[in-house]
């Protein structure tokens, strides 16, 4: 035991104390959130603002009141508001909704030109050609020039319009003008049939629903698209990276010490039991470090949108069991791989089918979310290696808490098939640890597995 544990603390330093760790899970992650905000900084687009006098032609009085309503700024956003109900209230239903509503207000507000010094003048028809050389100089904006019939609720095909821009003018200034332009004619019919745009448009406004989950026992809870997918889905690719991470960093160890012949001087000393089961635990140990630094993110984000109760201490307790089944498995499929081959060119052959299997957690997320009781999810929580990931999904997604017994049946049956694929990884870690030359077929590793 004391021979495992010396093993394991060294491949832990080996790997926890370096630099490229460090630059790996603590300042990459740190960069590219300074780089995101960088880029919503430098790289948002400066949109001119739009100023000067728009003409009309073949309209009438509603449809200029009705293009100006159009182009009017847009009120600006009380983000204060929205934040201080996500304190206090936390992310229900009502307060998810303001939040996607005040984002989308927000981007609007900084994607749409500024047109407080926007003019709507109505000019006859024959003035057209002179507008048009005003719009290439630069005392007009645009002109809009209405089709007879057009302003009619019954216009044949829509109606047509035209629209006149200036030389430079950006794709922003020209789709706000159409925008605003269709609208002001769509507003323009409603008056003419006596209705009012406005409450037109507050009545056809889809209401916001608070949807409400009611359980077996009678009990109520409120359910959003944040604890329906995107907690599961953001909870089985971190299980996902973490392990894979780990997994990875086994098999490049395993790789470089055997084609430096470090290997040969290991098993000098430890038997190649010994060896495998050092490594794992080690690198256990790297991946346990790499989760505990994402978890702590995790927290502090749900903490700080006041949706901290999203995900039980039980669920986290039982997601941690089949992160470190899971990791097994990653484990076990990385340390065969690596003793087998020579180089890391020599593993891409024997990584395709593997991957061929880890990457079905990824396929099936949405099945799973959308029912983490039905036959394709309780079939593949069956199936290693992918079963520890799919109980993830399953346990985060289930409209109720998943029964305890049957979550720790599962996390045995998940138990048991990383202790037979740690067997089968001995096995062959054994005899390939030591061998060089062509890599062996996959057939022939089933051999290894058998041989006694």
């Amino acid at each position: 035991m004391s021979k495992v544990l010396t093993i394991a603390a060294r491949e832990f330093r080996h790997t926890v104390l370096t630099k490229a760790f460090f630059i790996g899970s603590v300042v990459v992650p740190i960069a590219l959130i300074l780089v995101a905000m960088a880029a919503e900084v430098f790289l948002k687009p400066t949109i001119p603002p739009l100023k000067g006098p728009i003409a009309v032609i073949g309209g009438n009085a509603e449809l200029v009141e009705s293009i100006e309503a159009a182009l009017a700024p847009p009120p600006v956003p009380d983000s204060n508001a929205l934040a201080k109900a996500v304190q206090t209230q936390g992310l229900t239903d009502d307060v998810l909704n303001d939040v996607v509503q005040n984002a989308s207000a927000q981007k609007m507000q900084t994607e749409r030109p500024d047109t407080s010094g926007l003019t709507v003048k109505p000019v006859p028809k024959d003035q057209l050609e002179k507008i048009k050389t005003g719009i290439r100089e630069g005392t007009w904006v645009a002109a809009m020039a209405i089709e007879p019939g057009t302003l009619k609720p019954d216009a044949p095909g829509g109606g047509r319009a035209s629209l006149w821009f200036a030389p430079k003018a950006p794709p922003s200034h020209m789709d706000l003008l159409k925008s605003a332009l269709r609208q002001g004619v769509v507003d323009t019919r409603l008056v003419h049939m006596g209705m009012s745009p406005s409450a037109v448009r507050a009545a056809i406004d889809r209401p916001s629903v608070s949807t409400m989950r009611i359980g077996t026992k009678g009990d109520e809870r409120s359910e959003s698209d944040l604890t329906r997918y995107v907690v599961p889905i953001g909870f089985m690719i971190l299980m996902w990276m973490v392990t894979f991470t780990g997994g990875n960093y086994l098999l490049m160890s395993t790789i470089e010490e055997k084609s430096t012949k470090v290997m040969e001087v290991l098993l000098s000393a430890a038997s190649p039991t010994q060896l495998l089961t050092g490594k794992i635990v080690g690198f256990a140990a790297v991946s346990g470090v790499m989760l505990s630094m994402y978890l702590i993110v995790a927290v502090l984000l749900l903490s700080l949108f006041a949706a901290i109760d999203l995900v039980s201490i039980r669920d986290l307790l039982v997601a941690g069991g089949f992160f470190i089944v899971a990791y097994l498995m990653i484990a076990a499929i990385m340390a065969g791989i690596g003793a087998a081959v020579s180089d890391i060119t020599e593993a891409q052959s024997l990584m395709g089918p593997a991957m061929m299997i880890l990457i079905l957690p990824m396929l099936l997320m949405t099945v799973v979310t959308e029912a983490p009781n039905g036959n394709v999810a309780v079939v593949t929580s069956l199936i290693p290696p992918i079963s520890p990931f799919i109980m993830v999904l399953r346990i985060a997604a289930s409209p109720e808490p998943m029964p305890i017994l049957e979550a720790l049946a599962m996390l045995a049956w998940s138990g048991i098939c990383a202790a037979g694929m740690i067997w089968a990884a001995g096995r062959i870690f054994r005899i390939g640890v030591l061998m060089q030359g062509k890599p062996p077929t996959p057939w022939e590793l089933l051999k290894w597995i058998k041989y006694r």
